[in-house]
């Protein structure tokens, strides 16, 4: 199969690696920061094709890339930033690519990546109507919520379509301002005891979910990408700091204190803590489970990144 991914974050980054094992992957970029330089000589070294493309300005080239394609995905998106680029990015971008794929006519299966906090918390079930009883509060959920709107308005009896809802999502490339701080914190050995879970998927499970909905490719589908098990956010720090060889020392911290401690485009999303999203699509699909071997693996390449003095959050 052909596999047309839109993005080169991390998320991208390891799907990307990992479905180049088994498809002829593609991976588009805008531009190169340091971080994303060194994800562009990942995949580069597992022969996979790095495009250089702006999706709103070179529509004749992503006609191209589509056309050519027997599977696109779209990673494309913020999570931060002011109403206007937000909305470029999560709504815009996929309304876009889905345009396309319509016009180009092959109908390839397109695989949306979207969001999972829209403003429910509690116990957080898939709707049976796409966006039926849901809230969306901030400019981020508010734009996340339209681009999932706008595809699968599009979409619907034109081409097959899945829309992606990761949970927390984190993986052995994550440079995400979230990881960067808790590996900085790891590296002075202090391990927050502030009793806040939360529902996570790795970045491995992500691939291998895609991987599964390329085989079956189902005409129209949407869920919560997770793993089943609520996590103690220490955990993360305590793989942290195992994998600096760090001795470390517990500090109980109210769960106040931390949310007014976190940056500013993370402490919308606390309120969701302790939520439990729906977890049966994934469940019978490949059933993720919590990989400590990827938070391992991601506090060896945050080292590695602050050696080589580009540690910068994307």
């Amino acid at each position: 199969m052909k596999v047309l991914i839109f993005g080169l974050g991390f998320i991208a980054t390891q799907v990307a690696e990992f479905l180049s094992s088994a498809h002829e992957v593609s991976v588009t970029y805008r531009n190169l920061n340091p971080v994303k330089k060194v994800y562009y000589d990942i995949l580069s070294s597992k022969g996979v094709k790095l495009v250089k493309l702006d999706v709103l300005s070179d529509v004749d080239t992503v006609k191209e890339e589509i056309k050519n394609s027997d599977v696109i995905v779209n990673f494309i998106g913020e999570i931060s930033g002011d109403e206007k680029s937000l909305r470029t990015a999560n709504v815009e971008v996929p309304k876009t690519i889905a345009a396309l794929i319509k016009d180009v006519g092959t109908k390839p299966l397109f695989i949306h990546t979207s969001g999972s906090t829209y403003g429910i918390t509690g116990e957080v079930k898939i709707e049976k109507q796409l966006g039926e009883g849901l809230n969306p509060q901030s400019p981020f959920e508010k734009t996340k919520f339209e681009g999932e709107q706008e595809v699968y308005s599009i979409a619907k009896g034109n081409f097959p379509l899945v829309i992606l809802r990761p949970t927390l999502v984190y993986g052995k490339y994550a440079v995400h301002v979230q990881f960067v701080m808790m590996y900085k914190m790891a590296k002075w050995g202090i391990i927050p005891k502030t009793g806040i879970t939360f529902m996570p998927i790795s970045a491995t499970s992500i691939g291998k979910i895609i991987n599964k909905l390329v085989e079956e490719k189902p005409e129209l589908l949407y869920f919560y990408a997770t793993e089943c098990e609520p996590i103690k956010l220490e955990r993360f720090f305590e793989l942290y700091a195992k994998a600096l060889g760090k001795r470390t020392v517990e500090i109980p911290l109210p769960k106040n204190l931390v949310k007014s401690a976190l940056p500013k485009d993370i402490k919308g999303l606390v309120k969701y803590e302790g939520t439990k999203f729906d977890c049966s699509v994934a469940k019978q699909l490949v059933d993720p489970k919590f990989d400590e071997n990827e938070i391992i693996q991601n506090a060896l390449f945050l080292k590695e990144l602050d050696e080589k003095k580009i540690l910068i959050p994307t």
